[in-house]
């Protein structure tokens, strides 16, 4: 569970200013994916909120995210020697999605800065990536079979 703590640490060379948690610049494990939000608002709950979805968002997006990508480059010329004009366009566009149950996250910490930004580290263990996986494949597999449950009785009906 998170607490309130006391300051754990400032981080001055992340140019984030000089009130910032240590883990401001992010957490690494080799059983745990990290993230951090951050928020300032007038209200210190809508902050956290705020922070907290942020930092499971960091998340999300490290265990699973759907880009994708579209790039146009468009190149036209018209007319004959120095009367000749040229055209091109380019445009690139990206979009990034990402949908993921992050059954088992916690909070591990939270820092009030002097300023008013509420600062949020998320945990969320590699078992719990594993077990959601499974279950989501086992729920997969059910409805599966229940479909083809559906399928025989229907077929059975039919024959009648």
């Amino acid at each position: 569970a998170g607490c309130a703590g006391t300051k754990s640490g400032t981080s001055e060379d992340m140019g984030m200013g000089k009130d910032v948690p240590s883990w401001a610049g992010g957490k690494t494990a080799e059983d745990a994916f990290y993230g951090v939000g951050f928020a300032k608002k007038q209200n210190a709950s809508l902050a956290k909120k705020a922070a907290v979805a942020r930092a499971r968002t960091e998340i999300s997006e490290a265990v699973g995210i759907q880009v994708n990508s579209m790039m146009k480059d468009f190149m036209q010329e018209s007319g004959i020697g120095e009367t000749a004009q040229a055209l091109e366009f380019t445009e690139s566009v990206t979009k990034q999605v990402t949908s993921t149950t992050l059954e088992g996250s916690v909070i591990e910490d939270t820092y009030f800065a002097n300023d008013g930004t509420v600062w949020v580290l998320v945990v969320y263990p590699l078992n719990n990536v594993r077990e959601n996986a499974l279950s989501a494949a086992n729920r997969e597999e059910a409805l599966y079979n229940e479909f083809k449950a559906s399928q025989a009785f229907k077929e059975l009906d039919a024959s009648k």
